[in-house]
Parts: structure tokens; sequence; C-alpha cells
């Protein structure tokens, strides 16, 4: 029981520090249009932190997963291999992916400010570079929800937590995906970010009851 205990806090406290690396990079990115080299030829610091930021975040996750695996194990395999490979690995390249994209844009922003340089090439570079980024990260987007689907359903299977925090996340994820799709196919919807906030919070909660509640030891005990 002790490792089950130290499991689920160990997953909290890392769904914890992957929001809060997550709210930190938009933070420090707040008021920076990735593309806007001159904007951030200024704030490169700033810029580089906000990158570290998503780096942090696609670490915690990741060894969220590799953390909750032994447990979604006991119930199903599928279940587990499927949250795994989608919440570890291939969402963790996305992050990579995202936090590279970044770099990319520091070091042409730091070209930008340099005396003599080309500035309508570097900008035309910085917006092809942008442009990737966004399309990868939608594309991400739709990895983290899959894995995150293989998770809720594991979890309203076993009740390792309450059924209601569960199918929150399933009926969250739905239009959390939704933005990404239409952003993927080039349909900007103005003012609908606000869809990706219910989800967010639902992650928010489980980490903290997953530190201070725990698994559900009626549901351990079934899983044996």
């Amino acid at each position: 029981m002790a490792t089950y205990r130290k499991t689920s806090i160990a997953a909290g406290a890392l769904y914890i520090l992957g929001t809060v690396f997550g709210v930190a990079s938009a933070v420090l990115g707040g008021g920076l249009t990735p593309g806007d080299l001159a904007g951030i030829s200024t704030t490169l610091p700033k810029f580089t932190l906000a990158t570290l930021c998503i780096i942090l975040m696609g670490m915690s996750l990741a060894l969220m997963a590799i953390f909750l695996y032994p447990v979604i194990k006991k119930d199903s395999e599928a279940l587990a291999m499927g949250m795994l490979i989608f919440r570890a690995p291939v969402e963790a390249v996305g992050y990579w992916l995202s936090a590279i994209s970044w770099l990319v844009l520091a070091a042409l922003g730091r070209l930008f400010a340099a005396p003599g340089a080309n500035t309508t090439q570097l900008q035309t570079i910085a917006d092809i570079v942008v442009q990737v980024a966004e399309r990868s990260g939608e594309i991400n987007t739709i990895f983290f929800i899959t894995g995150a689907a293989f998770l809720y359903i594991a979890f309203y299977r076993t009740k390792l937590i309450p059924r209601w925090l569960s199918l929150w996340g399933l009926i969250a994820a739905v239009p959390y995906v939704a933005v990404a799709i239409l952003g993927f196919f080039h349909v900007e919807a103005a003012g609908v970010d606000f869809l990706q906030a219910p989800l967010a919070l639902q992650e928010i909660v489980m980490g903290l009851w997953l530190i201070i509640a725990g698994f559900n030891q009626d549901a351990i005990k079934k899983l044996g």
C-alpha cells in the first residue's frame, strides 16, 4: 500500500509541475508573438527561459506516465501501454520539437538584432518556423488527448480516483482537441481558447487529488 501511496504522490506532483511549467512558459512568453523577431531580440533571456519551461513541462508529464504505468497495467496492459506511449515518448518529443523551434527563433532574434542583418529574410524564415511549430503543436495536442483518454478510461474502469473526475477528463478532452483540429486546418475561430480551460482545470484537480487523497484503497485491493 505504501508503494501505491508514493506512486500517487509522485504522479500528482508531476502533474502539478507540468502545469506550473506550462503556465510559466506562457507567462514568460506573454506579450510576445513567436514570429516577432524584433520583440524576441530585446527579451532573449526571458524567451530562452520560457523555452526551458517547455522542456521541463514535457519531462514532468512523461515521468508522470512512467510512474502510473505499473499501476494501470494491473488492470489493462493495452490501456497502460497506450497511455505510456502517447504521454511519454510521443508527447515528450512534441514538446522537444516546440522547444527546438523556440530556440531557432531565439537564434534568429540574435541575428535580427545584429548590425547589417537582412531583417526581411530573417523574418521570412521566422514565419516559416512559427507555422511549422504551430502545426506540430496541434498534432501533439491530438497525441496528448489520445494518451489522456487511455488514462481516464483506465481510471474510470479501476475507480482508483472518483469516476466523476475521470468523466470530467473525458468530456473536457472533446472541446480541447477540437480547438487543435480547427487550427490544424487553418480554421481560425476567435476566442475559442477558453474551451481548453476545463481540461487544464481537471488535470490540476486530479493532480491535487492524487497528492492529497491518493488512490482508492478498495480499488487497489481489487488490483492486487
